[in-house]
């Protein structure tokens, strides 16, 4: 009986020391893939934006129309155990800005932290606590307004100015029923005096933001603000394209004059 015994442990060590041996390997290989793609993208962000994209491998397809000449591509790519996401935003078929994210995995033993730490800091700022910042590029350009309003220099304003910031129209959104971001930043800072430069956004979800807004605060405008928004607010519904959008768990895409005519609804 205590042979058996004895026997049986034997075999689960064995057992617990292979598995524990591959996952070791496994870990290690991560370790190498990473690594070296990180140095990779790190020497192609240094040379120019059109060798940071080839390394990350960007297709030609997958763009969401933002209207006005303008486009966004949202993707990623993932080697060993990273990924990298990005944003990048086009003007007639020309890259004019991007937002590059990646993370460093909370499971990952401090050893390792400290790793990714030090070689992703040749590229991005990491903290204390491991927090990777995204890079971004031209965000003087994403926050531009379209043709028709002068530029403000505003802070809060080009936050919500540029479709970095998430470009599905809603509020609440998802399983946990979060409230979306670009909704978050919009909250904050709309008033009745900045509500017609924002009609004006690249970012398709900020205009439909704007719009919503004026519909549902009409008594707050005068006679003279009324009537330039009116007027844009047309321009907007017979710019035909499709705005993605979130209510409740469901995201999907409705036309902007669809979806203008709607929101003149608001009580």
């Amino acid at each position: 009986m205590k042979k058996a015994l004895y026997i049986s442990i034997i075999f689960t060590l064995g057992i617990w020391n292979f598995s524990f041996s591959q996952k070791t390997e496994v870990e290690k290989y991560y370790v190498r893939v990473d690594t070296f793609f990180i140095s990779q993208l790190t020497e192609a962000y240094n040379t120019s934006t059109e060798e940071l994209l080839k390394t990350l491998e960007v297709k030609n397809d997958g763009r969401e129309n933002l209207g006005f000449g303008y486009q966004i591509k949202e993707s990623g790519k993932g080697v060993g155990s990273i990924s990298f996401n990005y944003k990048i935003l086009y003007y007639k078929n020309e890259v004019i800005a991007y937002e590059l994210s990646t993370y460093i995995k909370a499971n990952k033993s401090r050893r390792l932290k400290k790793l990714y730490k030090e070689r992703l800091s040749a590229m991005f700022e990491v903290n204390d606590e491991y927090k990777v910042e995204p890079i971004y590029f031209g965000l003087d350009k994403a926050n531009e307004p379209l043709d028709g309003i002068e530029k403000q220099n505003d802070i809060g304003l080009n936050k919500i100015m540029n479709p970095l910031a998430g470009i599905i129209f809603g509020n609440r959104c998802g399983y946990g029923m979060s409230v979306l971001n670009n909704r978050k930043l919009f909250d904050e800072i709309i008033k009745v005096e900045n509500t017609e430069y924002l009609l004006y956004s690249i970012n398709p979800a900020t205009r439909l933001m704007a719009v919503e807004f004026y519909y549902c605060n009409l008594i707050e405008f005068n006679e003279n603000q009324k009537k330039s928004i009116d007027i844009r607010i047309e321009e907007l519904k017979r710019t035909p394209m499709l705005t993605r959008t979130c209510y409740g768990c469901t995201v999907g895409g409705e036309l902007t004059e669809k979806i203008i005519t709607e929101l003149k609804n608001c009580r």
